[in-house]
C-alpha cells in the first residue's frame, strides 16, 4: 500500500512539474528598438501573459524610482490620462486609472502595488493585481477593467553592468473587445511603456 501511495505522489510531482514546464515557454512576439516581448497562454482564459524585457545603462535604482513615481505617470505614460493615488502605505500603494484605448471605449481600473526592494543586491520587484473595489463609482464613460496582475522586475544587467527590466501583464479588459484584438493591442502597449519608462529615467538622470 504505502508503495502504491509513493507512486501516486511521484506522478503528482510529475504532473504538476509538467504543467510548470509548460507555463514557463515564451513564444517571442518582436524583438525591435531594444524590447524583447514575449507571451505566453493562461490556463482557462483567451487573453495571453505579455512579458517585455530590455537593458539599460542606468543603474536599477535609477529605473525603478521612474517606475514608483506613479506621481508623473500621466505626464510620459502612453494612453494614461488619470492617475489617482488612493492610499500609501510606503511598500503598497493603491492606484486609480483612466485609459484611453482606439477604437473602443476607454478604460478605467484601480490597482494594488506592492514593491520589494533589495537595495544591497540592486534587486527591484513590484507586483500588481486589480483592486476594483476600491475604485470610485463609474462615471459612465469608462468601461471598468475586469482584471490584471502583473509585475516589474528590475536588477543589474550581466556582469552588474546597467539594468536588465523585465515587465509581465496579463488583463481581461471588460467589454466585448475579442481577445485576438486584446492580445495585440497588449503586445504593442507593453513594449510602448517599457520604452516610456527607460526614456523618462535617462531623461531624469540627465543622461
Amino acid at each position: 500500500m504505502r508503495g502504491w501511495w509513493r507512486l501516486c505522489a511521484l506522478a503528482a510531482a510529475l504532473v504538476l512539474f509538467g504543467s510548470l514546464a509548460v507555463a514557463a515557454e515564451w513564444e517571442k512576439v518582436s524583438d525591435k528598438d531594444g524590447v524583447l516581448v514575449e507571451r505566453r497562454p493562461v490556463a482557462g482564459s483567451p487573453f495571453a501573459e505579455v512579458r517585455a524585457t530590455a537593458r539599460s545603462e542606468l543603474p536599477p535604482s535609477a529605473i525603478f524610482e521612474t517606475v514608483w513615481n506613479h506621481s508623473e505617470y500621466t505626464q510620459f505614460v502612453p494612453h494614461l490620462r488619470r492617475l489617482d493615488i488612493l492610499s500609501d502605505t510606503g511598500d503598497e500603494r493603491v492606484t486609480y486609472e483612466q485609459v484611453s484605448v482606439p477604437l473602443v471605449s476607454d478604460r478605467d481600473y484601480a490597482v494594488r502595488l506592492h514593491k520589494r526592494v533589495d537595495a544591497a543586491a540592486q534587486r527591484y520587484e513590484i507586483d500588481f493585481a486589480t483592486a476594483n473595489d476600491l475604485a470610485p463609482p463609474s462615471d459612465g464613460r469608462h468601461e471598468r477593467v475586469r482584471s490584471i496582475r502583473g509585475s516589474w522586475l528590475i536588477e543589474p544587467g550581466p556582469g552588474g553592468a546597467g539594468s536588465v527590466v523585465r515587465y509581465n501583464v496579463v488583463s481581461d479588459p471588460g467589454g466585448s473587445i475579442p481577445a485576438w484584438i486584446a492580445n495585440r493591442a497588449q503586445r504593442d502597449t507593453v513594449a510602448e511603456l517599457v520604452r516610456a519608462m527607460l526614456k523618462r529615467a535617462q531623461e531624469k538622470s540627465g543622461r
